[in-house]
């Protein structure tokens, strides 16, 4: 054979191993109330992996897709609520979507995956009072009306998810139960939830003792350490894998700042600048760790070191509730702790005021309290 057909055949393997490898599901939806310009965007881990603009109120996306994938779809634009709607994939699945209105969350889903199944008798049971509440999504209510719309929501999906198979949706939705439930300084529904984990966990199939494992932290809260309080250690690993210890931190006797953060909170993200000053300034005293809560692949995926000078750590959970859990008292990103020297709380607080980081400096360098 010539050189140059063995070069032709070599060339044409690797197209069509390139084309094996690209593995798509797709996602089409129509209504003929949503407007020309709607964006429909699907996220899978907080990332935007596709999109297309609404025409003739039809969209089309195609996902790259691996495997079985959980994802997100929101649709931006007139008259769509600031939510999203869970999607299955798969590659080569068709998924179907079809309604009305612009409340996408609530619209029809074709779908071959039984997960799509599972979650569709969730909405299906749940459609009157979840159509409440995303009403008021889009006509911007005030925030105590939205949660006492959103607290019949959560209780309608603890009394469907009992007679549902315990899979990756049911889970993911007594996970969402449980994570809202602490938005709520007196949740009505605790004793429950209690009963619908404990239930979930004895029925549930092998494979899904992590995602079990962090609902019942969420369920079963750990003490929440305060003001005053001695800090407890967490094993944490680098973008490389090393594991350490969130007490490595204290080696130089300095006080440690520890930020909780996500890639889906846009404030845990444009926060860092000022957070790159305070170290600059302050790094003799004062050690920054930053702690992302996002699956450790999305995190390796989407932070470089150079981004941050300080210790940038995950501790490798594909849920919430492991030492966020300590130190947060509400699920929520950015979150600030400052601890002394002699491992004890010094202050904590969630959101970002400009004000904080001044005053954290004065209290390293001994001029506050």
């Amino acid at each position: 054979m010539k050189k140059k057909s063995i070069i032709t055949m070599m060339l044409a393997l690797v197209a069509m191993t390139g084309l094996a490898q690209t593995k798509t599901a797709t996602v089409t939806g129509y209504s003929p109330a949503l407007k020309d310009g709607t964006v429909a965007v699907c996220y899978i881990n907080y990332a935007a992996v596709a999109n297309d603009t609404v025409r003739g109120g039809h969209f089309t996306i195609t996902v790259p897709v691996d495997g079985f994938t959980q994802s997100d779809l929101m649709l931006v634009g007139e008259g769509c609520p600031n939510s999203s709607m869970t999607l299955y994939l798969r590659p080569d699945a068709l998924i179907q979507l079809s309604g009305t209105d612009c409340l996408f969350p609530l619209w029809k889903v074709d779908s071959p995956i039984a997960e799509q199944q599972t979650r569709n008798s969730i909405v299906d049971h749940n459609v009157e009072v979840f159509k409440e509440y995303l009403q008021l999504c889009v006509g911007d209510a005030s925030w105590s009306r939205s949660q006492h719309a959103y607290l019949k929501v959560l209780k309608n999906k603890m009394d469907i998810l009992p007679s549902l198979p315990v899979d990756a949706a049911s889970l993911h939705e007594l996970e969402t139960v449980a994570l809202h439930s602490q938005n709520y300084e007196d949740f009505p529904y605790t004793s429950q939830l209690k009963e619908l984990e404990a239930a979930t966990a004895v029925r549930a199939p092998k494979g899904f003792e992590q995602e079990l494992a962090g609902i019942h932290t969420l369920v079963n809260p750990p003490h929440i350490l305060q003001v005053g309080e001695e800090a407890v250690d967490a094993e944490l690993f680098d973008l490389q894998g090393n594991k350490h210890h969130l007490f490595d931190a204290f080696a130089h006797g300095r006080y440690v700042l520890i930020a909780f953060w996500s890639f889906g909170c846009g404030v845990s993200l444009s926060v860092q600048p000022d957070m790159n000053e305070l170290y600059r300034q302050n790094s003799d005293k004062l050690e920054i760790v930053s702690i992302n809560l996002d699956h450790f692949s999305v995190w390796q995926q989407n932070t470089s070191e150079k981004q941050m000078a300080w210790k940038n750590w995950n501790e490798r959970k594909i849920r919430r509730g492991g030492i966020d859990a300590h130190y947060c008292d509400f699920p929520a990103t950015p979150y600030f702790i400052l601890i002394s020297p002699d491992k004890r709380i010094v202050w904590k607080d969630m959101g970002f005021d400009p004000a904080w980081f001044s005053g954290i400096a004065d209290i390293v360098n001994g001029h506050g309290h």
